[in-house]
């Protein structure tokens, strides 16, 4: 039949996929742990695979012990899938430990199945499994929030450290899920061919963002003056060394300007200096930050004489990328670049 020798290509296809994806991370020499650990996660993918490739080539499989047996193996991947995110959200979270702890439940349903050969077992693991995942998206987006909020207050530049990819990536997994538990139930070529097409899809999205993520470097945090008469006084003294710093040496030029950075340039520590931004003036060091880079291009913008390019504009005002620049832009303006420099242009015209 030819639904089922698509099937079979599609999935060896996706099968060799995984293992060179996850053997050239693992044997890369300046990979980071992050990248080590995909590689790994990949690796169980394909075996979990290459498993399936070859016990499913025996038609009599199917619908028999060995096949609620496999389903019930392949219900671990998603705790493969949790522990990468986890510790891309949570740099050094990943231990051997913690990860017998994600996948035991798991565990203990493969081998109360496989020693009692109960149908109910496989039923109770299938709705685990959903909870098991809603419960992962609600802790990803409550850890996601926290994540953006560490970068926010303490980096100028979130470009291959950001993880708004993430909610692509988890709608993707949520679609996966749903036609992996269809194939479970209704027995179908073609929903299979689908899985496995909507899966190598999944991993190629992450793996395109992955590859470029980027570990965020921020300090460890130090203890803030703790008497209230010393912090009023450094609170002033703190607002001139910031306007000295911003306005006349303009170190938001520095792309790469952190929260750390600037403290030790302004005499104090990062704590104080943070609770200052948030507190006081009500704002992150990224919005703080941008937004003397913002003001620097605007005053260039509303110059219709000026002829520089967005890219041109972005690296002199201190933005680390167009695509950062764009961000802050329509954020801040509620329009888009090309809309403001033509609107500009426009009032200009006799």
């Amino acid at each position: 039949m030819l639904d089922e020798r698509l099937f079979y290509f599609i999935h060896g296809v996706v099968t060799m996929y995984f293992f060179v994806a996850g053997t050239t991370r693992i044997r890369r020499k300046e990979a980071s742990r992050l990248e080590r650990l995909c590689g790994y996660v990949l690796l169980y993918w394909c075996f979990l695979e290459t498993k399936d490739l070859l016990f499913y080539l025996a038609p009599e499989i199917r619908q028999s012990y060995i096949s609620n047996l496999l389903i019930l193996i392949d219900m671990t991947a998603v705790t493969a899938g949790c522990g990468f995110v986890i510790e891309l959200l949570n740099a050094g979270w990943f231990t051997p430990r913690r990860a017998l702890g994600l996948v035991s439940p798991f565990l203990l349903s493969i081998v109360a199945y496989a020693v009692t050969a109960m149908e109910w077992i496989v039923d109770a693991t299938f709705i685990f499994v959903v909870c098991y995942s809603i419960g992962f998206v609600i802790y990803m987006v409550y850890a996601v929030r926290r994540y953006n909020r560490l970068l926010r207050e303490n980096l100028s530049n979130v470009e291959y450290v950001h993880v708004r990819w993430l909610k692509w990536v988890a709608t993707m997994l949520a679609a996966c899920l749903v036609v992996w538990i269809a194939s479970c139930y209704f027995s179908s070529w073609v929903v299979d061919s689908c899985y496995q097409l909507m899966l190598v899809s999944m991993w190629v999205v992450t793996l395109y963002f992955a590859d470029r993520q980027r570990a965020p470097q921020i300090a460890p945090a130090v203890t803030a003056p703790a008497k209230a008469s010393s912090e009023q006084v450094l609170g002033a003294a703190l607002e001139h060394k910031l306007a000295q710093l911003l306005d006349e040496e303009r170190v938001w030029l520095n792309p790469q300007l952190t929260l750390s950075d600037l403290a030790m340039q302004v005499g104090t520590n990062r704590t104080y200096l943070s609770n200052y931004l948030n507190n006081t003036l009500h704002t992150t060091f990224y919005d703080y930050i941008n937004g003397f880079r913002l003001k620097a291009a605007l005053e260039q913008l509303n110059d219709p004489a000026t002829s520089v390019t967005m890219v041109e504009l972005a690296e002199s005002c201190g933005f680390n990328s167009t695509s950062t620049f764009r961000r802050v832009f329509v954020r801040a303006m509620g329009c888009s670049y090309v809309e403001y420099r033509d609107r500009i242009l426009a009032q200009k015209r006799p």
